[in-house]
């Protein structure tokens, strides 16, 4: 795993995270969800978040076991969703693309396969003008 977890935290640095958190925490489970699902505005949030807030701003120290937790769980789900996301990207936009490709007979680095007079793939450069700098645009 990576080093965020073991790096030692500043105090302004901790508060900014209470803050932050209880925020959070405050519009996506205190109002956001509850208005989306149509449900009551529940109390354990605005409790949670205050008790968090709080501890943050009078001794931000305190929220450091908190903040290592949170951490390494932010490691672990990168870690998860790049490889979903790579994934993806991959089997949805990639494979589909390269196989259109084939089928219609388009090769990206316009080799030709087969054709055994060719040592290799290169394509060798165009002899510029000596004076194409002097005008680049």
């Amino acid at each position: 795993m990576n080093n965020a977890t073991t790096t030692p935290v500043t105090s302004a640095e901790l508060r900014q995270f209470g803050l932050l958190f209880s925020t959070v925490v405050i519009l996506l489970f205190g109002v956001l969800l509850p208005w989306v699902l149509d449900q009551t505005y529940p109390l354990w949030p605005w409790v949670s978040a205050g008790v968090l807030a709080t501890l943050a701003a009078l001794s931000p120290r305190t929220l450091q076991p908190f903040y290592r937790v949170w951490m390494r769980f932010g490691l672990i789900a990168g870690y998860i969703n790049t490889r979903i996301i790579m994934f993806m990207l991959y089997y949805l936009v990639f494979a589909p693309l390269g196989i259109i490709m084939s089928l219609v007979g388009r090769d990206a680095l316009l080799r030709k396969t087969g054709d055994t007079t060719q040592d290799s793939y290169r394509v060798t450069s165009s002899q510029r003008d000596n004076d194409h700098f002097e005008r680049p645009y």
